[in-house]
């Protein structure tokens, strides 16, 4: 069986952890990727990330990341 990549269009966007730190969320702008549907996914960014530092860096991510490219891994590698 051949896996197959699934691609969407993606964005990033300030969020908090539960704890209330910072963190980026990625948003898909479709429902073209099943296999995330149900997850949301996010990077934890170090302590004493200030505003400004997490602006600039969802800025840069958004200007250079267009999509999200997502391919399950073939079974029988692993």
């Amino acid at each position: 069986m051949t896996l197959r990549p699934e691609r969407s269009g993606s964005r990033f966007v300030a969020a908090q952890t539960q704890d209330g730190s910072p963190s980026i969320r990625l948003e898909l702008f479709h429902d073209s990727v099943p296999s995330l549907k149900s997850l949301t996914v996010g990077f934890e960014l170090l302590s004493g990330t200030t505003p400004a530092q997490l602006k600039a860096l969802l800025d840069v991510m958004n200007e250079r990341i267009v999509g999200t490219i997502v391919t399950p891994r073939d079974s029988s590698t692993r």
